[in-house]
């Protein structure tokens, strides 16, 4: 019993914290023609604190939010799902806004590591499947409408 209150403590301290997202810009994917595929409510995670913590503690995530990890310098991305609730589709996205690859994990609380096939400049966690279900793919682009912008043009 003790070792399920220490499981269930972080829980308890830590959803308040990330239960509320604060700040959320206006993220557009669109295909290579420019056509607006669907936007997402996203929060910045652009400082060492906010990166790593992520998604972490989280119990759900609402359809139409993510979080954008800003990567500077761009580089090779590893992310994994330690202390991840969430299935999460990760949308690894280069310096110019275009989508390199996506790559979905169901496999919450999990230690295994996931990385970008070359440098990215940003990373966008979503709700697991969305990508498959809105056809959002490689060569895709991202652009923050509101905030600084991603690639994608402006």
């Amino acid at each position: 019993m003790r070792w399920l209150f220490l499981f269930l403590l972080p829980c308890l301290i830590f959803k308040p914290l990330s239960a509320q997202p604060q700040n959320l810009l206006t993220l557009t994917i669109e295909s290579k023609t420019k056509q607006k595929i669907t936007d997402f409510k996203v929060e910045l995670a652009d400082t060492p604190e906010k990166m790593s913590r992520g998604l972490m503690y989280r119990t759900s995530l609402p359809i139409d939010q993510g979080m954008l990890f800003v990567m500077a310098p761009p580089r090779i991305a590893t992310f994994w799902m330690h202390n991840t609730f969430v299935p999460l589709d990760m949308i690894f996205i280069r310096l110019n806004g275009e989508i390199e690859s996506i790559v979905t994990r169901e496999d919450t609380l999990s230690q295994e590591r996931t990385r970008s096939q070359k440098p990215v400049a940003y990373v966008l966690e979503i709700n697991a499947g969305q990508s498959a279900a809105l056809g959002i793919k490689p060569g895709h682009f991202i652009r923050l409408v509101s905030g600084m912008e991603a690639g994608g043009g402006s």
